[in-house]
Parts: C-alpha cells; sequence; structure tokens
C-alpha cells in the first residue's frame, strides 16, 4: 500500500478533526503501515490523545525533513457536502473529504516517497536521511510543532519541506501571525442619560481608523501587503444601559519590515497614545503571535527543488504553519519550501476536494528531489561527463 492515492483514501476515512483533535486513530494507522513496510517509526505522545509521529529511512546524522499536519478542521454541517467526508470517495478525477487538500495528501506523497527510497536504496547510499514528521494540533495551536522541538530533529535537519496544499506552487515565505484582543472599560449609566457614563462600545469603535492605518502599505515581492480583520466585538448587555465594557479581536497577517513582536509593540504604543484622550481605559492581549518565516531561492536545497518542479512558480502563504515554529527555533538558518498538493482556496470548505494528478505530480516532484540530493550521483549510476 505504497501508493499515493491508496494512502490518501485511508488516511480521509481517519477522522482526526480538530477540536477534539484526538490523532490517536491516524498515528496508529501510520505505525503500523511503516511497520509493514519496515520503516523505522516512533511515537510521541505529548497529550493523552494527541502525539507526533516520526519515519526514517537512511542513517546519515545529515536529514532532510519533511513536515505534515495529521489533523483537520472540523467537517461542518454534513448535510452541505455531497458526500460522506470520512470516505474519501473518488469522482471525475477528484478525491473528496474533510483533509483532502489540507493535508492528508500532502502526508500521502511524503509517506509514498519515503517508501520509494526506502525499496529502490540501501541506508548506505544515501547522503541524507529523510525523516517524515506528523504532528498533531496544527490546526488550533501548533502544539505538535511546539512538542517536536524537544526531540533533537532540528540540530540535525538541513532542510525542511511542508507539504501543505499550494496548487503545486513553491511556496518560500509565510507572513507573520498577531492575533490580539483589545478591551475598553467605561462606566455604566442609564441609556437615558449617556453623558453620566462612558460607552465603551463608541469608544473602542473610534480604535478602527488607527489599527488599519497601522499597518504597512509596504508591499513584498512574495507575500503582497499585510491585512487586518476584526473578526470579534463584543459589548453591552442591553440597549437602555451604557455598555461598561467592549472588546474585539483582530487577526493580522504581516509582511516584513517588522516582526509581529515589533509590530505588537508598535501598535501597543499608538493605543497608549489614543488611550490618553480617552475617558474610557484600554487592554491590549496577544492571544497568538507567529513570525514571518522566508527562504533565499538561492539555497542549495532551494535551487535544487524548483529544478525538480521544472520551474514551477515562487508563492508566499498568507497563513502560519507548522514551518513557522519549526524554522523559527531552528539552532541555525533552516532553509524550507512549502509545496504540495491542493488548491489553498479550497480547503476548509464543504465538499473539500484535490485533484489526483496533483498528487500524483507532487509526489514525482518530491520524490525527484529526494532522489537528487539524497543519493549521489556515482551512487545513482550517472556520470558528471
Amino acid at each position: 500500500m505504497s501508493n499515493s492515492i491508496t494512502i490518501l483514501k485511508e488516511l480521509i476515512k481517519i477522522n482526526s478533526e480538530n477540536p477534539p483533535g484526538d490523532t490517536r486513530k491516524i498515528i496508529q494507522w501510520i505505525e503500523n503501515w511503516a511497520k509493514s513496510e519496515n520503516i523505522p517509526v516512533k511515537t510521541h505522545w505529548f497529550e493523552e490523545n494527541r502525539g507526533n509521529i516520526q519515519l526514517t529511512v537512511g542513517q546519515s546524522d545529515k536529514t532532510i525533513l519533511i513536515c505534515g499536519h495529521l489533523d483537520t478542521v472540523p467537517t461542518g454541517d454534513v448535510k452541505n457536502w455531497d458526500f460522506d467526508p470520512f470516505s474519501g470517495t473518488e469522482v471525475n478525477n477528484y478525491i473528496y473529504g474533510r483533509g483532502a487538500a489540507d493535508m492528508k495528501s500532502g502526508v500521502a506523497i511524503a509517506l509514498s516517497s519515503l517508501k520509494s527510497i526506502h525499496d529502490q536504496f540501501v541506508n548506505s547510499e544515501m547522503d541524507y536521511s529523510i525523516t517524515f514528521l506528523g504532528t498533531s494540533d496544527e490546526e488550533v495551536g501548533l502544539g505538535g510543532a511546539k512538542a517536536a522541538l524537544n526531540l533533537g530533529l532540528l540540530d540535525v535537519a538541513k532542510f525542511l519541506v511542508i507539504p501543505e496544499p499550494t496548487a503545486l506552487k513553491i511556496g518560500t515565505a509565510e507572513k507573520g501571525v498577531l492575533w490580539i484582543s483589545i478591551i475598553a472599560s467605561g462606566k455604566s449609566a442609564h441609556g437615558s442619560t449617556p453623558e453620566k457614563g462612558v460607552n465603551a462600545i463608541e469608544e473602542i469603535v473610534k480604535l478602527f481608523p488607527i489599527l488599519h492605518s497601522s499597518i504597512s502599505e509596504h508591499y513584498h515581492e512574495v507575500l503582497g501587503k499585510s491585512t487586518l480583520n476584526i473578526g470579534v466585538i463584543q459589548g453591552g448587555n442591553i440597549a437602555n444601559v451604557v455598555p461598561e465594557r467592549a472588546e474585539i479581536q483582530c487577526d493580522f497577517r504581516l509582511v516584513p519590515p517588522f516582526q509581529p513582536a515589533e509590530f505588537e509593540g508598535i501598535l501597543r504604543q499608538k493605543i497608549m497614545e489614543f488611550a490618553k484622550g480617552s475617558p474610557a481605559t484600554f487592554e491590549l492581549v496577544v492571544r497568538q503571535i507567529m513570525p514571518i518565516i522566508q527562504s533565499s531561492e538561492g539555497n542549495f536545497f532551494v535551487r535544487k527543488f524548483i529544478e525538480a518542479s521544472q520551474d514551477r512558480p515562487i508563492s508566499g502563504l498568507s497563513y502560519a504553519t507548522d514551518g513557522a515554529v519549526l524554522v523559527s527555533n531552528a539552532p541555525k538558518p533552516l532553509p524550507f519550501v512549502l509545496f504540495g498538493p491542493g488548491d489553498p482556496m479550497r480547503i476548509h470548505v464543504s465538499n473539500e476536494r484535490v485533484n489526483i494528478q496533483e498528487v500524483k505530480t507532487a509526489k514525482k516532484i518530491l520524490l525527484d528531489f529526494l532522489i537528487d540530493v539524497c543519493i549521489s550521483k556515482q551512487k545513482r549510476g550517472e556520470s558528471d561527463l
């Protein structure tokens, strides 16, 4: 069962929605598959129902690391699906199901590629070992990637491949992420005498122009522009009472020149300046922060990957992946690419699907890259002439 399409269908049949994020069954399936294929495998549990799984081919102390998450977003209302979201149904050259694109197809091509390398070459013929790291909790808290920092993989990893859905474009950068809550505290009063209170909703709404103007207009050649989404606003209980509390939750997706941590400090200062002239008080709470990461197209491994893809387009991701945790915590610079089958505009939706030919193409490109980099020309029977 080394065919990437067969593996993908089996993975889709296993419910790994997050929440609740229980990945025991999918980890058990991969563990059983690896043992049946005689591929060394280790499982690392960081919570009772959540863990990471590690498969390695080769014995070199230099590693090409492939990381893919095993959890998916919830299916939502199954009435909005044309097919059972856990069936892996194949129709008109597409495979449907939750996780078909994000990112069980990426996991499938990684497992299938490891099997192909394992079958074709012996460990002594490999200049680099290849490790697949399957993580849990990427969709909610990146908990698996954070737990994996203790495994020592980043000490030996020379290159990172994350097969997230990129429509077969080669991702070399991710936007930074900053999720914040801003809480305004005012003073309640009767709705008939609003002048006796401080309306927290009205005061917090005055921040909107400041929040939007705070993001840079700089256009990054790969990532585009920074964005802001004010996704939640809460406040008040009833129309005839002046609200004494209001909260907004904001999602910033950031490009250089400022990393999210720097931007958060700038934003906090602007809110403090505004608060000096407001009758309300304000509090800023950071809910999530992930750095901008970028890989150089001039890096040896990145160039090799581009060559294997036959010069497919370069792109950037507007969302964070496990790569943000791994790259930013590596003891030395860790070049990477994000590359996989699936349309990133069709993930997290009903009738999630992936094109079968796209899966096969992604597998071929990944495998060609791994053979080119991990197996020397002499051991492949090639000549420099």
